[in-house]
């Protein structure tokens, strides 16, 4: 995080609201945390972050975003995520931000020093987006900082009401975009997506869609990402789905949830699943799925299955299993992961997540872990919130982790229905 002298700015900002005719609405968290996960030693910083939007009724949007952290290791520390506003151009069909903003794409999330304009083309489902500035690394995620990067977006949406007798296309969204990045290099991307989705109108099918996303790197003259997804439905209640993915994992953090998932490894890789969900009745649902993983850098190819099932017929209690399994060349993992969610009343919820892996690794031998995750929230009043979470793991082969948080959460809200002009 980058030091500045400006929180006390912000916070005058998010409280400081317009009172003519404009909405507002924000979120205030402050957090008191420990763990082990970045540092060799226990950590521990209390964190402040907050969220706010103005709008009026129209044409006009702000945003800002920011955090400050004091911490044991760094000290004071305090960064703005978001700091724009956007201008609506009836008029123009375009739509104008300038500031600091949030963008997701093949090169991860991060924010963007600069302009992003809009463009609507009158009485069409083309939709044209540019960008320009410098983008700026944002913490936990799959994130870059670069010298300048810009690019533009063409989308084109359409319900098309195609039909035959077997099948109709319903709906079709496609999107493409060329992109420049700098950092040490330049590099060139194009992307392309499209989604359609439709029905079929007999008896044993139901419905369908079908999504195709890629990155092309020209100076490498690589596809740095592709994913095909598929979903078919038999019925309301039964759906199948298959997905295939090349991709080169590259975030920093991982949940506690994703650690004990055999699909999370780093490097470039191949991911084939199929998936069928089934909803029995209100209370019970359950998955089977296989996997076939190809790692890039030896080539080698691996098999898994994963099996899940849901209950709620408990009054207030949710219940959840999943296990989940891949050899892949002299690497094979297994795991079991079980979670409980307990409503004990309109005000207060918890939860436990309980994971057990045996994990066999070419680089640290056979290791095996067990953790838990605990989570409480308890509703102060209508806008108020305290949160409560703990997890740990213990492994056999490294050092083992652990985490422990309490966070204050403020919702608020100016909200003003739209007056008649």
């Amino acid at each position: 995080m980058k030091k500045i002298g400006i929180f006390s700015t912000c916070c005058l900002l998010l409280f400081c609201h317009p009172s003519f005719a404009w909405n507002w609405n924000g979120v205030l968290k402050t957090k008191l945390q420990t763990d082990n996960r970045y540092t060799n030693d226990a950590r521990a910083f209390n964190e402040v972050w907050g969220s706010l939007e103005v709008f009026d009724y129209d044409t006009w949007w702000a945003g800002l975003d920011f955090v400050s952290r004091q911490s044991s290791e760094k000290g004071f520390e305090g960064d703005i995520f978001q700091f724009y506003i956007d201008k609506k151009l009836t008029d123009w069909n375009t739509r104008i931000r300038v500031g600091r903003f949030q963008r997701a794409d093949s090169i991860g999330y991060y924010a963007i020093d600069g302009m992003r304009v809009s463009y609507q083309l009158p009485k069409s489902n083309w939709g044209l987006q540019f960008y320009t500035g410098v983008p700026r690394r944002l913490e936990d995620v799959r994130s870059v900082d670069g010298d300048w990067v810009y690019g533009v977006d063409a989308n084109w949406n359409k319900k098309i009401g195609w039909k035959s007798n077997f099948i109709t296309a319903d709906h079709v969204y496609f999107r493409a975009g060329f992109q420049q990045f700098a950092d040490q290099d330049v590099a060139t991307r194009f992307t392309l997506s499209s989604t359609i989705k439709g029905q079929f109108p007999v008896k044993f099918l139901h419905a369908y869609e079908v999504s195709i996303m890629t990155t092309y790197e020209t100076e490498t003259d690589t596809v740095e990402d592709l994913l095909i997804d598929s979903l078919l439905d038999f019925s309301e209640d039964i759906r199948l789905r298959s997905s295939y993915e090349l991709y080169q994992p590259r975030a920093p953090y991982v949940s506690f949830r994703e650690k004990f998932y055999s699909v999370y490894a780093f490097g470039r890789q191949d991911l084939f699943k199929l998936n069928i969900n089934n909803q029995v009745d209100d209370y019970f649902s359950y998955s089977v799925g296989f996997k076939q993983a190809t790692r890039r850098s030896n080539d080698d190819v691996g098999y898994g299955a994963n099996m899940g099932a849901k209950w709620d017929y408990l009054r207030n209690i949710a219940l959840a299993a999943e296990f989940d399994y891949l050899a892949l060349g002299g690497d094979k993992s297994e795991s079991i992961y079980l979670a409980a969610d307990y409503t004990v009343n309109m005000d207060v919820t918890a939860g436990l997540d309980i994971a057990l892996a045996n994990n066999i690794k070419q680089l640290y031998g056979n290791n095996q872990s067990v953790g838990f995750e605990l989570n409480g929230r308890y509703r102060i009043d209508r806008n108020l919130f305290l949160k409560v979470s703990a997890s740990y793991i213990n492994y056999s082969q490294i050092d083992s982790e652990y985490l422990g948080a309490v966070q204050l959460t403020w919702y608020l809200d100016q909200f003003q229905a739209k007056q008649d002009r």
